[in-house]
Order: C-alpha cells, then sequence, then structure tokens
C-alpha cells in the first residue's frame, strides 16, 4: 500500500463500554485456557490495582483474586506459560520490584517463586514467550532519574532462576517498547527514554525496528518504520505478521502530544517499506474528534479478531483512563 492513500476502513465495535475491573492503564495478562486475563494496572495518578481477572468473552468477567501476594504494582509483566501466570517486577507509587511470582490457579492464589532475581529492580520493561521460554527486555528504574537496561534475561523454568542472554547495544535500553517472534526471529521496536516518567523525551522516542535470529544474542538494526516515534503502543504477531496499534506521540498542538489510533501491519519477509497504514479509525477515533487514541492498553488476538483491553488517555487533565473492550475484524 502507498502510505499516502487512505486506508480502507475497519470497524470496531465497543463490546463492553466499562468492565468491572475499573479504569486502568497498562493492564497486564493475556490469553490462556479460553479465557482473557487482566492483572494489575494505574489509575489515575496515585490508585494502584493488586487484583486478578478472567473473561471467557471480554464482557463477563469473575474476580479471581484481590489479595495477590505481590501487593499493589503496576507497570509488571505477565506471562501465560504451561497454564500458569507468571509476573515479573514493576513499580508500586515509590518502589520498583525484582521479584517473580507466579500463579498455578488461574491468578485465584499467587506464590513467590524468585525474591531476588539477578536483573535489577525495573518497569516499563517487556515480556515475551517463546517455545516455554521467558525473554525479558530492558525497562528502567526511578522516576525522575531513569537509569535504563539495555540487556535481555531469559527463563527456562517459569521464572524460578534467570540468565543473562545478552547485553544489548546501548540504545535498546529503553521503556515501553515491544516485541513479537515470527518465523524464529524475534522484532523490537519503538519505546522511549522518557526522563523523568512522565515528561517526554521526544528526541529518545523511537520507530526503529531491530531483530535477532539467534534467540536473542546478537542485533541488527533494520530501519525506521513509518509510524511516528511513539511509546505505549501494542503490537502482535499474527500469521506471519507484525500488528502494531496506538501509542504516545508528539503532537502539533498546543500540548504537543497525541494519543494514536492507527493500525499498522507488516510482513518482515518482504522488507521495511512494506509497512502498510491499515486504519487509522481504530476505537472510531477517526470519526470522533472529541475522542483521543490510547497507550497502554492490552492487546490480543482470538477467534480472527483483534481485540484490546482498558488503556491511557491522558494528555491532560481529568487524565482519562478506560475499562472498555473492543473488537474488530483482522486486517487482511
Amino acid at each position: 500500500m502507498n502510505n499516502n492513500q487512505a486506508a480502507p476502513e475497519i470497524e470496531w465495535q465497543q463490546l463492553a463500554p466499562e468492565s468491572p475491573w475499573g479504569k486502568r492503564a497498562m493492564p497486564r495478562g493475556g490469553l490462556m485456557d479460553g479465557y482473557f486475563y487482566i492483572i494489575s494496572g494505574r489509575s489515575g495518578m496515585f490508585r494502584i490495582y493488586s487484583d486478578t481477572w478472567r473473561s471467557p468473552d471480554g464482557v463477563n468477567w469473575e474476580k479471581m483474586s484481590d489479595q495477590t501476594g505481590w501487593g499493589k504494582r503496576c507497570y509488571p509483566e505477565v506471562e501465560c506459560v504451561q497454564g500458569h501466570l507468571v509476573l515479573t517486577a514493576g513499580q508500586g507509587l515509590s518502589t520498583f520490584y525484582n521479584d517473580v511470582w507466579r500463579s498455578a490457579d488461574q491468578g485465584r492464589t499467587w506464590e513467590q517463586v524468585c525474591a531476588d532475581a539477578p536483573w535489577n529492580v525495573r518497569a516499563g520493561h517487556h515480556t515475551y514467550t517463546i517455545d516455554d521460554v521467558i525473554y525479558l527486555f530492558g525497562g528502567a528504574r526511578n522516576s525522575f532519574d531513569r537509569i535504563f537496561y539495555p540487556e535481555l534475561w531469559v527463563s527456562k523454568d517459569l521464572g524460578e532462576t534467570w540468565e543473562l542472554r545478552a547485553e544489548l547495544p546501548e540504545d535498546m535500553g529503553r521503556a515501553g517498547m515491544q516485541v513479537v517472534e515470527i518465523d524464529g526471529t524475534i522484532y523490537f521496536m519503538g519505546g522511549d527514554h522518557d526522563k523523568p516518567v512522565f515528561q517526554a523525551n521526544w528526541p529518545g522516542r523511537r520507530n526503529d525496528v531491530w531483530k535477532s535470529a539467534d534467540q536473542g544474542e546478537t542485533w541488527e538494526m533494520l530501519g525506521h518504520a513509518p509510524w511516528a516515534p511513539r511509546t505505549g503502543h501494542q503490537c502482535i504477531a499474527h500469521n506471519g505478521k507484525v500488528i502494531c496499534i496506538g501509542g504516545h506521540a508528539q503532537g502539533t498542538h498546543k500540548y504537543k502530544q497525541i494519543l494514536m489510533h492507527d493500525m499498522w501491519v507488516w510482513d518482515p519477509s518482504t522488507g521495511m517499506d512494506s509497512w502498510e497504514l491499515a486504519t487509522d479509525n481504530v476505537w472510531g477515533c477517526a470519526d470522533n474528534p472529541g475522542r483521543d487514541g490510547k497507550s497502554d492498553f492490552m492487546l490480543e488476538v482470538r477467534d480472527g479478531k483483534i481485540w484490546t483491553f482498558g488503556g491511557d488517555r491522558e494528555v491532560i487533565s481529568p487524565w482519562p483512563q478506560d475499562n472498555d473492550v473492543w473488537v474488530a475484524d483482522l486486517p487482511g
């Protein structure tokens, strides 16, 4: 597709306008045993969740636990591995963690399986599971004087022990990036070097794409995607293609920031020039000038559809967030 051409319309349906798990940024979780899971997150500036929810359909939700053991924290990562939920790191209002918690009973109870991982305390990292191995990328500690980690750690035993797979190029030490895997190749894209965390470092925003064909040991930068540099976007791999949606980017109006509502699709086998804008109407935003896009939502693919859960719409006061569920057909 020529990126100057109008993107075809993809119809988005708001399946649930207000889910019982409450408005939150960065809900974590995923898909396991036919259920969607929502875990943790931040509401407003100071409310942090310590809960686990699940749903078979995105509409009907069951609270699995409200006292998880890992306490109130936001910006952890959660992987669904071998019937377990595995939560790593994250932060409270001022405390950053480097522990690992695991649930074997759909989030009803949680056990701390690693109290002090060999990687430093952090939030804003990204985890991804390949062949039951958990990969942990980057992240940062501190909210003001942030320290970023250009490193990749892996765990082969559901988070109990970890080994350093690679010291990454320094610029890959960032937060808010996304990682996917297709046919044995790992792709790493976007993210931020915001410092402090609540102040955008526009020169540090990224739209670069890196790849590794040797399980993360070495990396090659492929170039820059045509989408605006951003953080808090969400990407997923499906049928050999990468799908990326939304995120927080630099704007042109007086607030100098914007929440994106675009969807990009990329087939890595055809090179960096093959990124296509599938739609600019995610969440119906193009038809509703009063509504921004989102960052820090949860993205899943199931039943031939793409699903989003919750997310952040904070640009100015009153700092809105969502607890809605949206669904659309996958782009062709």
